[in-house]
């Protein structure tokens, strides 16, 4: 049992270490060019060996918050991935798969988990319940969000684009807090454990305006040219 449970850590740490090194590359490339999409389909699948073992560790030895928090980092991976499949959503026409309603209902009830552990937690006085309120009411935005655009086609051609970044962007974010947890002690736990996201946060949201605004002048000028 000792065995594989050490074996299902290596794995963890190998798809993580992966994951972590692999999505700082695809920043750093042109997004669609060859170098983009291997550094982000390793970081795909870094964050499924991650993500998949961690299952194994949180029942293993009951951690139910790392059991939940898996869940939670791979729906932003599985819904940044998946949206490649699905960029013609925004037409009508396409019609989302059984597995695209697993992405989104399936991590909810974890996200809800998540929520609800946090503010047990703070109602005993336990502040490190606010983590589980943070990451709790992301999963369930995402869960929203993804739902939406079924009933709801989104408006943006480039949509997909915008959800693709975002949720490897938020996945980044979920596997750089996990690293951080394990090895920085020497700092405030919250700090260790919400500085990620907010830093994250805005970087994400920087680069969505960012893109926003280069697409909305593209068709302007396209406009102005007919």
């Amino acid at each position: 049992m000792a065995t594989l449970f050490n074996l299902f850590l290596i794995i963890h740490i190998a798809g993580g270490g992966t994951a972590l090194i692999a999505g700082f590359i695809a920043m750093l490339y042109t997004k669609g060019g060859p170098k983009h999409r291997i550094s982000g389909k390793l970081f795909f699948w870094g964050m499924t060996a991650s993500c998949s073992s961690a299952l194994y560790l949180g029942i293993a030895h009951p951690n139910p918050f790392l059991l939940m928090v898996a869940f939670f980092s791979y729906q932003l991976v599985a819904i940044g991935y998946r949206v490649l499949y699905l960029k013609k959503l925004h037409t009508g026409t396409l019609r989302p798969k059984a597995l695209d309603w697993l992405i989104a209902v399936v991590p909810a009830i974890f996200n809800i988990s998540i929520l609800v552990w946090g503010v047990y937690n703070i109602l005993h006085r336990q502040y490190f319940g606010i983590t589980g309120i943070a990451f709790g009411t992301i999963g369930i935005a995402y869960s929203y969000n993804w739902l939406k655009g079924f009933y709801a086609p989104p408006k943006e051609k480039q949509h997909w684009l915008f959800t693709h970044f975002q949720g490897f962007g938020a996945a980044y974010i979920a596997a750089t807090t996990a690293f951080m947890a394990v090895n920085i002690t020497f700092l405030p736990s919250l700090l260790v454990w919400l500085s990620p996201s907010a830093v994250g946060t805005v970087l994400i949201t920087l680069t969505t305006i960012k893109y926003k605004k280069k697409f909305a002048k593209k068709e302007s000028v396209k406009h102005i040219s007919e």
